[in-house]
Formats: structure tokens, sequence, C-alpha cells
């Protein structure tokens, strides 16, 4: 919990004496303050190398709140991730039923780490076979429309969750290759290894 999700939390502690507040409501209010903590927690680490670890331990605090908190949560989520990603659905996604709700946390799970599979995939067919010996950079931006071609024939070979497909067919180009760049890095022992175990 950082500072600022704790001071989230203490305040929805802070019930105001003349409310004479019975115990249901204190209860209440624990629970919701440790709904948004969490909420906000997850969020501020989107984009970044612990959100993976943050989203695991705090996932369950979400996903056991109401529908209305789980599709606050995800509205909320798709804000920062515009503002991170200059990424947007081309439609209005529904949000409704938990069914919708968790067709989104996987789609929020492949965008920031659990993409290593696919990633690796469209690799196979690009040419390098050991990531830790190129400049990945150097490589995707000299080979946008390769990476761009293979990543829609993997959707043909491979299908995606609707929300990941979407996300990978809609994604500006050079967007697409800055969080390809992006992932490739973050994985290239994996990949690389994914790789040569196919060649074998």
């Amino acid at each position: 919990m950082s500072e600022k999700s704790l001071q989230v939390f203490i305040s929805y502690l802070d019930e105001p004496p003349e409310l004479d507040a019975d115990e249901d409501q204190l209860e209440k209010n624990f629970k919701r303050g440790y709904f948004e903590s969490s909420k906000l927690d997850i969020i501020d680490t989107l984009g970044k190398e612990d959100f993976k670890n943050v989203w695991l331990t705090l996932r369950n605090d979400i996903q056991n709140e109401s529908i209305k908190f789980q599709a606050i949560f995800s509205e909320q989520t798709l804000d920062k991730i515009f503002e991170l990603y200059d990424f947007s659905f081309p439609t209005s996604i529904s949000l409704q039923n938990q069914y919708e709700l968790n067709n989104f946390y996987l789609f929020l799970e492949f965008l920031e780490y659990e993409n290593t599979n696919f990633v690796s995939q469209v690799w196979r067919f690009l040419g390098p076979k050991n990531l830790l010996e190129i400049d990945i950079k150097k490589f995707c931006n000299l080979n946008q429309e390769k990476i761009i071609k293979e990543i829609d024939e993997q959707l043909e070979v491979h299908p995606q969750p609707e929300l990941i497909t979407l996300f990978l067919r809609t994604y500006y180009k050079d967007k697409m290759i800055e969080w390809f760049i992006k992932n490739s890095k973050r994985a290239k022992v994996e990949i690389t290894v994914s790789i040569l175990e196919r060649e074998e």
C-alpha cells in the first residue's frame, strides 16, 4: 500500500462522531476504503515493472467487489491506459456483467505482462533467433511492416479473446511497435529460449 493509497484508506475510517456510525456502517466504510486504496495502487502501477506483482496481490480485492465497483475500476483503468498508451477501443466496450469484466481483466493482463507467448510466436517468423544478440529497438523500427503483418497472421493462427484481438488490430502502428519493443525487451530471455526450443 503506497502512502497515497494509505491516506485514501484512512479517509474512509475517519467517521465523524456526530454520525454515530453503527458497526455495520464502520465495516462498510472499511471495505470501501480498502477497495479504493487497492484500486489506486493498481492503477498507479500501470505501465511499470511492478504492475504484475501489485495486480496479482490485489486483484481479489477488486474481483470480489460488486459488478458496479468492478466496472468503476475498469473504466478508470481504461482512462489510465489511454493516458499511458494513447489507446482506446474503437467502440465503447460493455462492462455490465462478470463475463465482460473478466474479459477486460484478460486484456489488462495481456497488455501489461501476459503476452510473452504471443510475442514469441511473432518473433519466430521475424528472423533473429537470439534476442540477446541484437538491438531489439533498431531491428523492430526497421521491420515495422513485417511485424504488423506477422501480428495479424498470428491472430489468425492463434485466436485471442475479443478485447485482445481488438487491441492488436486497432492500435496505431507506431504505438504497437513501441509496445512490441517494450515487451520483447522485458521477456527477451524467455522469448529466445522459446525460439531455440522450437528450433531443436
